[in-house]
């Protein structure tokens, strides 16, 4: 009775979600000979707030529903993102990548037009296309893969329905400029066209300098507690939505329940531990410098342009399989192949726990060796 009703196409797309593949350390068990820099968690785990919480969490009761909406997190998000007004502007998801996924449904119906720049982020334009949604993005070029204003304006005048900014980027870790951003924002406000702007690496970054601060109505941001909150396992994520009418329709289509009861409890206790992120933002910078340095010896060896602060960098080899080498010399690896417009010459790190750190800068260092 569903003969030729299913939606097919699906199957015929050969880019598979970082979640789906083989490669990914989610389908690999852990390997202490490799050292882990691979998927964006926290390379210091979770914050010692939350695992005091998970000590005492008998008194939850999961046998309840969580509240529809999760007034106490959001106004807990708003006073840390510095602006209690935001509060009401807050939707919640599983990760930020529910709520891209939502988003994806609202603003891109069949046939319209995504864009940004590649590689990026694979998960927004796969679950767009996915959709029967066009995604033509502008492609940067190596050795740099420098996404600066100029990328990000030729993307803007192809004049798409939504433009899709990874800001940090990824796979590289470069920011682009808050003043910069606005000037995008603005453009393609003048276009008609939305911006959604990904900010799963923000919090690596100050406060200040995040797209929260850019106020056009077209202009969306998400963020998750995945990455410098170390609660990827927990699935908690959330959007700043500035435009009413979007908002109010955005808060009709969204699953109910979208965030579980202890998403919500670790997240609040998470936002509690402030002197965890710093700590961890510290580490992030130091052990990142390392691994540049590590990473300037090595020889036939590219680094695209990042950001010191983040925990992510992408390098290029102009022989041989990357991805491939770095495992046997010990480095557990993002493959460029993960992206679109990469192969395997190139792979995405991200600096590992402390504990690894000093065996990572001297694998690193082997690159130099090879022929």
């Amino acid at each position: 009775m569903w003969k030729g009703r299913l939606p097919r196409h699906i199957l015929e797309m050969t880019h598979e979600s970082f979640a789906r593949r083989s490669q990914s350390q989610l389908h690999r068990l852990p390997s202490p000979s490799l050292v882990n820099c691979g998927l964006g968690t926290n390379p210091l785990g979770i914050p010692p707030a939350v695992r005091e919480l998970l000590g005492s969490c008998g008194d939850w009761n999961i046998g309840d529903y969580p509240p529809p909406v999760a007034k106490d997190l959001t106004a807990a998000i708003a006073r840390y993102l510095g602006d209690e007004g935001l509060a009401d502007r807050i939707v919640l998801g599983q990760g930020s990548m529910d709520v891209l996924v939502t988003l994806t449904r609202l603003l891109l119906p069949p046939g319209s037009l995504l864009s940004g720049v590649s590689p990026q982020f694979t998960d927004m334009p796969l679950q767009a296309m996915q959709g029967s949604v066009r995604y033509h993005p502008v492609l940067l070029k190596g050795p740099r893969f420098e996404a600066g204003l100029e990328a990000w304006m030729r993307a803007a005048r192809l004049r798409p329905h939504v433009l899709f900014i990874d800001r940090p980027h990824n796979p590289t870790g470069q920011v682009l400029p808050l003043r910069d951003l606005e000037t995008v924002v603005a453009e393609c406000l003048e276009r008609g066209c939305w911006v959604i702007v990904d900010e799963a690496y923000g919090d690596y970054l100050p406060l200040e300098e995040s797209a929260v601060a850019v106020k056009h109505p077209n202009c969306i941001v998400t963020r998750s507690f995945s990455k410098a909150w170390g609660l990827a396992g927990m699935r908690v994520g959330y959007g700043v939505i500035g435009d009413p009418e979007l908002l109010q329709i955005y808060q009709l289509l969204q699953r109910p329940f979208g965030v579980s009861l202890p998403g919500i409890k670790t997240a609040m206790a998470a936002l509690g531990d402030s002197e965890f992120l710093e700590r961890t933002k510290a580490y992030v910078k130091r052990a990142k410098e390392a691994m540049l340095g590590a990473l300037a010896g090595g020889r036939d060896l590219e680094v695209a342009v990042t950001h010191p602060s983040t925990p992510i960098m992408m390098a290029r080899r102009r022989r041989g399989n990357l991805f491939e080498i770095l495992a046997g010399l010990g480095i557990d690896s993002e493959p460029g192949s993960a992206y679109l417009d990469l192969d395997d010459s190139a792979v995405r790190l991200r600096v590992p726990p402390p504990e690894d750190l000093e065996r990572a800068v001297e694998f690193l260092s082997g690159l130099s060796n090879l022929s």
